[in-house]
Parts: structure tokens; sequence; C-alpha cells
């Protein structure tokens, strides 16, 4: 990923993340600058096709805590194994679709997550593939010390 970095900006740390256990080739890429966190995550529509990408720009010093996160989505389970039923009662080119999507709900929700918490109290969270949670921990703690350090 190329950042465009502004006047006395520079990079600390640059993560690329799996955000999606089905659809491994979609990365999270994210840069940590000594002025700001900006980025990028692939957006999907049921988990399986590709939407475009959710873009993310905070200052550093807007930034109150980072904070890094599993997290379990009952409803994701639940929509996975209904569907997943579903697909073997029709047991048909449609019923193949059904376990499909079944199958990419179940698998993905189990996620980690990391959270941005500005100044004013607003949160956002961005969700990646549970095999990158060391990964994601790593990135908050770098930010965490550069927020530490303003």
């Amino acid at each position: 990923m190329s950042t465009i970095l502004g006047k006395d900006e520079q990079i600390i740390k640059e993560a690329t993340f799996t955000a999606n256990l089905i659809l491994f080739w979609l990365k999270a890429n994210y840069v940590l600058t000594n002025k700001r966190v900006t980025g990028h995550t692939p957006n999907t529509l049921f988990g399986l096709i590709p939407l475009g990408n959710a873009e993310i720009a905070q200052p550093i010093k807007t930034i109150a805590s980072v904070i890094s996160s599993t997290k379990f989505s009952f409803l994701r389970l639940l929509v996975g194994l209904i569907l997943v039923i579903a697909g073997f009662a029709l047991i048909s080119s449609f019923g193949i679709i059904l376990l499909i999507l079944g199958a990419v709900n179940i698998l993905n929700c189990y996620t980690a997550t990391f959270v941005i918490t500005n100044n004013a109290g607003q949160s956002v969270g961005y969700e990646i593939s549970i095999l990158e949670k060391s990964k994601v921990v790593e990135f908050v703690n770098d930010v965490n010390k550069v927020i530490a350090d303003l």
C-alpha cells in the first residue's frame, strides 16, 4: 500500500492483515506514522462478495485509545447454521449456494478486532481474521506507544 506522506511525516509501522478467512487474498492495510493512522479494510457482502474498501485516516492527536479484542458473533453462527441445514435439505444447485454461504458465516463468526476511540468518545472497530490476532495486538501496541509519546 502506498501512503502519501505529509510534511515531516514518517512511517513508523506498516501492517497488512487478512480480513476474511475465505477471501484470504483480500487484505486490510494500515500505516502508522508519527502524525496519523491511515489505511483501508475490504468490505464484503455476506462475507463472500467484495464491495470496495472502508478507509481510515485518523490523526494521532485525536486518538484517545486503541484496543484489540476478539469478537464472537452469535448471529453469524446462527445464520450460518440455518443456511447449512437449509443447504443440506435442498441438495441442488441452490442448496450448494446455501451451503457455501453458511460455511462462510460459520468460519467468520470469530474475529479479531481493533477499536480506535477518538477524543470525543466515538469508537470505530475494524474486523480482522482471527488468525491475525497476534499481528493486530502488535499493531495496537505500536499505536499506543506513539499516543503515549505525545
